[in-house]
């Protein structure tokens, strides 16, 4: 295990986060540099933004995510949900994690059943924040293997 925390902390890791807050942007940001410092994320707003750049990065076969942080409301959740069910064809293999600041179950049950393979509520405070990065470079990046 430690030897690929290791590994882990020394390799780049590509992600993609779909957020149209530059608020949350800018969070998500800063706690991935504190606490995933080997992320190299790309920020998009719009579905047509990240299609977009997956397209590029898929066909370059350069910088691919290795994880997608999605904020379903896109500016509607309904955004949110096309831009999933899209991800799940295209790019069947490419983990989806969910950050939303609505978090009824019907939207939980709804990511779910289209593919996300996890869903969390949107912190309310920079602890928070910085809690929930930590966690997901615990699961995602040591604990699980990723494609």
């Amino acid at each position: 295990m430690e030897s690929e925390k290791m590994f882990h902390q020394r390799s780049s890791i590509p992600l993609l986060v779909v957020d149209k807050n530059k608020d949350h942007q800018l969070l998500i940001g800063y706690c991935l540099r504190t606490k995933i410092p080997q992320a190299e994320p790309t920020f998009a707003a719009t579905t047509q933004e990240a299609l977009s750049f997956l397209r590029h990065s898929f066909n370059q076969k350069e910088d691919f995510p290795k994880l997608l942080l999605l904020d379903l409301s896109l500016p509607k959740t309904i955004h949110g949900f096309a831009l999933l069910k899209e991800i799940r064809i295209c790019y069947p293999l490419l983990p989806v994690i969910i950050l939303n600041t609505k978090q009824d179950q019907s939207l939980v049950n709804r990511a779910y059943q289209l593919g996300a393979h996890s869903f969390m509520g949107k912190p309310l405070n920079l602890e928070e924040w910085e809690n929930h990065f930590q966690m997901i470079k615990e699961y995602w990046l040591w604990t699980v293997t990723l494609s």
